[in-house]
């Protein structure tokens, strides 16, 4: 009988040591992507009209992971948090291809103004969400 090679074992002893996180991030998928559906029809957006439904949840997303990873670097969170809310809930939560694709059609449905408007807001929005939740999550706590 001919021992497994090593490296087969190190990839299941790697898979195993992995799986905990892998459910974190699966876990945190769903309650982020249920999230994003509830809002997103809470605040459908007719076509050509601005997107105000995924920048409140890009924005607020940016906002809970600056809060999120603030809070982590003073080492307030658990050791399978970053998987589940950072990878998972705010992964699948936010959305670029959403952003990506409402960019797209407002500029082929010749709304320049509203692309401008969206793309500015985006960008600007997140980022001041994201700076804003570092600075609470070093002060709050």
């Amino acid at each position: 009988m001919r021992a497994q090679p090593i490296t087969h074992r190190l990839n299941r002893t790697t898979l195993r040591r992995q799986l905990p996180g892998l459910a974190a991030v699966f876990g945190g998928g769903l309650v982020g992507s249920a999230a994003r559906a509830g809002i997103g029809s809470w605040l459908p957006t007719p076509v050509g009209h601005f997107p105000i439904g995924v920048l409140v949840i890009n924005v607020t997303g940016s906002f809970i992971l600056g809060l999120f990873l603030a809070r982590r670097e003073l080492a307030i969170t658990s050791r399978w948090s970053l998987q589940f809310w950072a990878i998972g809930v705010l992964g699948s939560f936010t959305t670029f291809s959403a952003f990506s694709l409402d960019v797209f059609r407002l500029l082929t449905q010749g709304r320049p103004l509203t692309f401008a408007g969206y793309v500015a807001a985006s960008l600007v929005g997140g980022l001041l969400a994201a700076a804003m939740g570092q600075r609470v999550g070093r002060v709050v706590g």
